[in-house]
């Protein structure tokens, strides 16, 4: 139910004051009189139209706190990949070690005939293991006192190599046997073409191929897992150690064969793997002109948000060392860029970070102009190569590549 129909007041003629514009103004100044003279606080009920609601403080909140996230981001575009320092200190530690699946005990080798990677050492000698770390070498020699707790292992004059290396391999990211369903080396698919530089292989590999073990057994100690090289640039890849089932619970778990396992992810390496020559020209049906203007413009692309992002990062940074709120919010608001915030991009992340030089950069070529070409195009976008893989005319250009100083 409705209120009953309220009777209408009509104020007499004799009683309405006439309208007077002094008094009006008098009131107006004395008003902004008594404001000025005011503290700097509102009464509630100005408050309540000045203050920002919860809303808007939160998204405030949420801004500052995304500021300072993009922040840090800045501050990582300038760290370099991990550095191992050599020589080894002795205190130090294997993450991939584990008490459940590693060995417990000492392990001394005796009497070892040592090939260390450059000669084969005249004298045998001894090796101490603890923890998977290599603890000392010294000459067989040496006396050593009886030592409780070690487990000692008579070579008799056998050889004792380094780990071996491989600097470019494909296992885990296709089985051995070979099956269609699991070879997830290339990516070849028309969505993307030649360019596949935000593929990571790790999202490939299988932790239970079985011919990791057979590489081991010829011993293969650490592999190089790259994309196949179909692909101007085909992915990322990584490095694993060849022994499966090292973890804790001697599950098939992919994280546990990387040879940085325990490493925080930002802080391990990265390699970039590219082919040149032969291969994306018979697969993509360019010739090498062809193929060198479509890395120059995707290349370009990342170089151009490469500067983008140095804008923002030492605007940012100046802001945050100034205090200035209202600079921050410009910087994660639309109104500066299209998205608001730090540019980025996930398809250009990894180009973007080889050419800040946290990217290692393994190129699979065969000829000499090719060689040529890629390290013409390196000195262009300013970024390293690190390596030619099955450089088979490399030959032809050895002074050409050592003067290069890549």
């Amino acid at each position: 139910m409705g209120l009953p129909p309220q009777p209408k007041i009509t104020v007499p003629r004799s009683l309405r004051r006439p309208f007077r514009p002094g008094l009006v103004w008098s009131l107006a100044t004395v008003g902004l009189i008594v404001l000025c003279l005011r503290p700097p606080t509102l009464p509630k009920f100005f408050s309540a139209f000045t203050s920002p609601s919860p809303t808007a403080t939160k998204l405030s909140q949420f801004q500052l706190e995304s500021f300072q996230v993009a922040l840090q981001k800045c501050r990582d575009f300038e760290s370099l990949p991990l550095h191992y320092p050599f020589p080894v200190p002795e205190a130090r530690s294997n993450p991939r070690w584990n008490p459940s699946n590693g060995q417990n005990e000492t392990i001394l080798l005796r009497n070892a005939t040592l090939f260390d990677g450059e000669s084969i050492l005249d004298e045998p000698v001894d090796i101490v293991f603890s923890n998977g770390i290599i603890k000392s070498a010294f000459s067989t020699s040496e006396l050593i006192p009886e030592l409780p707790g070690v487990k000692i292992l008579q070579l008799n004059r056998r050889f004792v190599t380094p780990g071996l290396i491989d600097m470019h391999s494909h296992h885990m990211a296709m089985t051995w046997p070979n099956l269609p369903s699991t070879d997830d080396v290339n990516e070849m698919s028309g969505s993307t073409g030649p360019l596949t530089p935000m593929m990571r292989i790790l999202d490939s590999l299988k932790a239970y191929d079985q011919a990791t073990a057979i590489i081991a057994s010829g011993g293969v100690t650490s592999s190089l897992i790259l994309p196949g090289s179909a692909n101007i640039m085909a992915g990322e890849g990584v490095v694993v150690k060849n022994a499966m089932r090292s973890g804790n619970n001697r599950e098939y778990v992919v994280e546990e064969l990387l040879l940085e396992y325990g490493v925080p992810e930002a802080k391990r390496r990265r390699y970039m793997k590219m082919a040149w020559g032969e291969n994306p020209r018979g697969i993509y049906d360019h010739v090498r002109m062809a193929n060198s203007w479509i890395l120059r413009k995707h290349l370009t692309r990342a170089e151009e948000l490469r500067q983008k992002q140095d804008a923002w990062c030492l605007s940012a940074a100046s802001a945050q060392e100034t205090g200035d709120l209202d600079a921050m919010r410009v910087l994660m608001s639309p109104t500066f860029i299209e998205t608001g915030g730090l540019p980025e991009s996930l398809e250009l992340e990894s180009t973007v970070a080889l050419l800040r030089g946290k990217v290692g950069v393994n190129i699979h070529c065969y000829e000499s102009e090719d060689f040529e070409s890629m390290l013409r195009i390196s000195k262009e976008f300013g970024f390293r190569i690190r390596a030619l893989h099955h450089a088979l005319e490399a030959w032809k250009v050895p002074e050409m590549i050592k003067e290069s100083g890549e």
